[in-house]
């Protein structure tokens, strides 16, 4: 039987991470599937022929759009020929919308244009609503990971379909126990983001804060989870010789261990949350970016998880916010007291149940296959 081609388009790890599931889960519904694409190890490693690497398109903030335009522009360009050239049927966005709406909308104006699949959402209910409009046109169907997101595009006549979020599949294997243990050991998880540039500037402001409460408190112990994509060197640069400072590799298996965290706002206070682990978000950028996002997002609380619950359940470090003090005060009003710990994971339990039961991979694949008939 003759192959099929799917072009699938991830730009960031958390793409990667997501999208490598799909096609495993799609080649074992159909095995004469061939993938191309743009991602990271994950998508390669099952099999995805890789036309970029997600460490070429990273993008932060709204000034590093304008400097990664060339690039963008002359990959979207290569993918725009290879759709043409290899008769692609189907074609399955992961997240990364200021790229992948761009390219959805250039395939729609080919003679004989593929259909699109968006997994992961644009995040429209924080800022950018009018792309609901855009995505209508271009995006034959939707599949999000947040309940609150189906009526939102289901208003925009978008053709939406809530699947479940990943996490609850992708953290499985570290969440046998569904409850946190009260009497873990005494482990604070720093977890200062994926990419270089959240690193550098939310790590050293993690570590000065824990040097605080360590010079308190000599039972506690301290976890800094490192990005797998990122290089060791760069966060030793900061830990030094620190002997109460750990390295794990492995950030979710540090949330698990962990008895408190601060996190760096993104996909990891969902993870936090699903871990029933008591966490401070903390976020900081440039001033540049700062100064526009003010003006955009349209958001009390800027957490996924604090977005998720509909309130803020968790506290929140952002911008000048975020100091050393600051995450100290915020750690030591949850790390000594029981009640403020019980009132967080019992905001956690409607976080997990409206985030589904599981089986978000499978049911993306489903549908993908269901387009190509």
């Amino acid at each position: 039987m003759q192959t099929e081609e799917i072009l699938i388009i991830a730009g960031e790890v958390s793409g990667d991470l997501h999208a490598a599931p799909v096609v495993a889960e799609m080649k074992k519904l159909n095995p004469n599937l061939t993938f191309t694409g743009t991602g990271g190890p994950q998508m390669s490693n099952e099999g995805v022929h890789l036309l970029a690497d997600i460490d070429e398109l990273a993008v932060m903030g709204f000034s590093g759009i304008i400097q990664m335009l060339p690039k963008l522009i002359k990959l979207k360009k290569s993918i725009l020929k290879f759709v043409k050239s290899h008769n692609v049927r189907l074609v399955i966005l992961v997240d990364y919308p200021g790229f992948n709406l761009n390219l959805a909308g250039a395939l729609k104006k080919l003679n004989n244009p593929p259909k699109i699949l968006h997994y992961i959402a644009p995040q429209v209910w924080a800022w950018r609503a009018g792309r609901i409009k855009l995505i209508k046109r271009i995006i034959d169907k939707m599949a999000v990971v947040f309940p609150f997101e189906l009526d939102i595009f289901r208003r925009g006549g978008v053709d939406v379909e809530f699947v479940g979020h990943p996490l609850i599949d992708e953290l499985s294997k570290y969440s046998s126990d569904t409850e946190v243990n009260n009497d873990k050991a005494n482990l604070l998880a720093l977890l200062p983001g994926s990419r270089e540039q959240e690193i550098r500037r939310h790590l050293p402001i993690m570590i000065k804060a824990a040097e605080m409460l360590l010079s308190k408190d000599t039972n506690l112990s301290v976890g800094i989870g490192c990005a797998p994509e990122i290089k060791s060197s760069l966060y030793k640069t900061f830990v030094r010789e620190h002997e109460r400072l750990i390295l794990f590799n492995d950030s979710k298996q540090l949330l698990k261990q962990a008895s408190i965290a601060a996190v760096c706002s993104g996909t990891a206070t969902l993870e936090a949350a699903l871990l029933n682990i008591p966490q401070v978000v903390v976020y900081r950028t440039s001033t540049l970016n700062y100064i526009l996002a003010k003006r955009l997002i349209k958001l009390k609380n800027i957490a996924l998880v604090n977005v998720t619950a509909g309130k803020k359940i968790v506290p929140e470090l952002i911008q000048h916010d975020l100091t050393a003090q600051n995450l100290v005060n915020s750690l030591n009003q949850i790390l000594h007291s029981s009640e403020k710990k019980s009132e967080i994971q019992n905001g956690y339990r409607a976080v997990k149940e409206s985030l589904g039961e599981g089986g978000a991979t499978v049911r993306v694949a489903e549908l993908a296959l269901g387009m190509m008939d």
